[in-house]
């Protein structure tokens, strides 16, 4: 076991859904060729919802907790911190948004960084020997957003790998993203029939979703592969991150309305076009009604 599987068996904790109020809406999706997924929210449990969604609602409990495990000694308050690290990621945006970057992703190491830069410099803020910041980046996130495989996740997997579909992920996503869904696999992405050229995490390329950067990218690479983007289904628990940006590339949607945590309906969101999904899911399940075995 290595040092972040460590850390995420020693934070990780059954989670149970939500149920939503949302109905199934299912119906036979012939052509289907691939089957792509978001992460938080729809393969996994998030307590918070989402990647990135935990900042809003973080302590300082939390960070000084983080900071303990790490054993890094700390003068600066919690709350202080939390304050500098959201406004190290608003400049972060606003500098790649001036060099053309609609939907610009941080990469949440360089932040805890840039975060941690002037208490050093001022002697309020002192690393331990052999200090890492991906380290310290995953003792925060498992306790701002706790996360657990979704009930069925792993036979689902297991049964669309089994008969033959091609399996990819379009998530907003740090570093650990990929290392959590594989700890609670107990195998590796590419082992559970998702290759590297199907996976597209935001931090990787430094945009994010709403836009439809990763879903372009995503299409290519399927195409490349000899299928074609009509013949892409992709699952998402948020209509405007998911089912929209997937829907205007041409792929089918399937909007996951399993948890209300993550579900996200954006029903007043002005930025929502008139696009409804294919079909809809209460379960993880549902896919395999919805796919010719």
């Amino acid at each position: 076991m290595n040092e972040y599987e460590e850390i995420l068996k020693r934070n990780s904790q059954p989670l149970e859904p939500i149920p939503t109020e949302v109905a199934a809406d299912l119906k036979a999706l012939p052509g289907i060729e691939a089957v792509v997924f978001d992460v938080y929210g729809t393969l996994l449990v998030s307590g918070s919802g989402d990647v990135g969604t935990a900042m809003k609602m973080t302590k300082g409990s939390a960070l000084d907790a983080a900071l303990e495990a790490s054993g890094v000694t700390c003068l600066v308050s919690a709350d202080e911190m939390i304050e500098s690290f959201y406004q190290v990621i608003q400049d972060d945006h606003k500098v790649a948004t001036k060099r053309g970057t609609s939907n610009p992703e941080v990469v949440i190491e360089e932040i805890w960084q840039k975060v941690f830069t002037a208490p050093i410099e001022k002697g309020e803020l002192q690393l331990p020997p052999g200090f890492d910041f991906r380290r310290f980046a995953l003792e925060f996130e498992c306790r701002v957003n706790p996360t657990w495989p979704m009930p069925g996740m792993q036979e689902v997997l297991a049964a669309l790998h089994q008969h033959g579909y091609r399996l990819g992920i379009v998530s907003n996503a740090q570093f650990f993203t990929p290392k959590i869904v594989e700890s609670f696999l107990g195998s590796s992405l590419e082992e559970n029939g998702f290759r590297p050229e199907n996976c597209f995490f935001s931090y990787e390329y430094r945009v994010a979703k709403p836009g439809t950067d990763l879903y372009v990218t995503a299409a290519q690479s399927f195409a490349d592969q000899g299928i074609d983007v009509c013949h892409i289904l992709y699952v998402g628990n948020d209509m405007l991150n998911d089912v929209q940006p997937a829907s205007q590339v041409g792929m089918k949607t399937a909007l996951f309305a399993g948890d209300e945590r993550s579900l996200r309906l954006r029903t007043e969101d002005a930025r929502m076009l008139p696009i409804q999904p294919d079909v809809t899911l209460t379960r993880l399940s549902d896919i395999l009604a919805c796919l010719p075995r």
